[in-house]
């Protein structure tokens, strides 16, 4: 039997390790497009701030693949599946077959069109490459905006502030898929935020922003205000990447659309994580997966599933909500 899994995540890997547990005399694969090694993306910020070197956000879960006989293959983006021929096309032109197939591609930033309109402008928050990139900036420059809602734009403020950056934080609402942080926390969080010297605008979007030297940056708000800085990272919520799933005969809504067992309309394809949508039995609603911790819980049920386990995903609320990976969010800012 042979496992081909997308993505080296939490839930990639997580279904690799359990497939193989299931099936020892299976081949396992796993592609991703990141040439690093698997990493905690939920400490991307530390990265940022210098808390953590990018060594020390190694994910644990990754240690002992090659030793588990599970081949990770770096550098491998998903454009196409062909489910009639149970064979998957990358960008560099190869492919590769499977008996069963994981979607563990995660996501991908969702940029303000204001934006788009300004290349060259902005950095994403969403790989340790990204991570890197933004630390090297800030090295070289004074004042940062932050754009996105919730966790990410938060833990962005803060970790630039640590590094002495003015920091402005442009809030436009809450994430539109998945909220992991309550109300109250948020306000206190925020509150933090702001005496810590953060200036913040909350319930406003950027309606533009304008390149002055290839260096230097007016953001113009949506309320009226012009924004001055060096720096702009968009630390925004994901949509799901499920773009290279169009004629597979997998059915996509925000993500890829998997029942109780995590298992699409194509029974030998199989979706877990921040691509997948999952139809909440309980709830009776659909949502898309928030966190590291649920991320691996969903990986490890696909892979035990895509091997016979014939087991239901069932979600804890605290998982979705609350247990972020590592220190709580509210922890970081006593």
């Amino acid at each position: 039997m042979r496992y081909l899994i997308l993505g080296s995540g939490p839930a990639g890997i997580a279904a690799a390790r359990a497939a193989r547990q299931m099936e020892q005399d299976a081949e396992v694969v796993v592609t991703t497009e990141e040439s690093a090694p698997p990493y905690l993306r939920p400490h991307l910020p530390d990265v940022v701030s210098g808390e953590k070197e990018a060594g020390a956000v190694a994910d644990p879960q990754g240690n002992a693949l090659a030793a588990e006989r599970i081949e990770v293959r770096q550098g491998k983006r998903a454009r196409r599946v062909d489910a009639a021929r149970n064979r998957v096309t990358f960008s560099d032109g190869t492919e590769e077959t499977y008996n069963f197939l994981l979607v563990a591609t995660g996501g991908k930033p969702i940029v303000p069109l204001a934006l788009m309109g300004c290349p060259g402008s902005f950095l994403l928050l969403n790989s340790l490459g990204d991570a890197l990139r933004i630390r090297a900036r800030a090295m070289r420059s004074d004042a940062s905006l932050v754009y996105g809602p919730g966790y990410l734009g938060i833990e962005a403020a803060r970790a630039l502030r640590t590094l002495g950056q003015q920091v402005t934080w442009v809030n436009p609402g809450l994430p539109r898929f998945g909220n992991p942080i309550s109300g109250e926390i948020e306000a206190k969080i925020t509150e933090k935020l702001r005496k810590n010297g953060v200036r913040i605008k909350e319930g406003t979007d950027i309606a533009d922003a304008l390149d002055l030297d290839g260096g230097t940056y007016n953001v113009l708000t949506t309320g009226g205000e012009t924004i001055r800085c060096q720096m702009i990272v968009v630390a925004t919520e994901r949509l799901p990447a499920v773009g290279f799933l169009e004629g597979s005969g997998v059915k996509v809504g925000t993500g890829a659309l998997v029942d109780e067992y995590l298992r699409t309309g194509v029974s030998n394809i199989y979706a877990a994580g921040d691509c997948a949508e999952v139809f909440d039995i309980n709830r009776r609603e659909s949502r898309i997966n928030f966190g590291w911790r649920s991320a691996m819980k969903q990986g490890q049920l696909a892979g035990e599933n895509m091997a016979g386990g014939n087991k239901l995903y069932i979600r804890n609320t605290e998982d979705y909500f609350g247990l972020l990976y590592g220190q709580p969010l509210p922890e970081r800012f006593k």
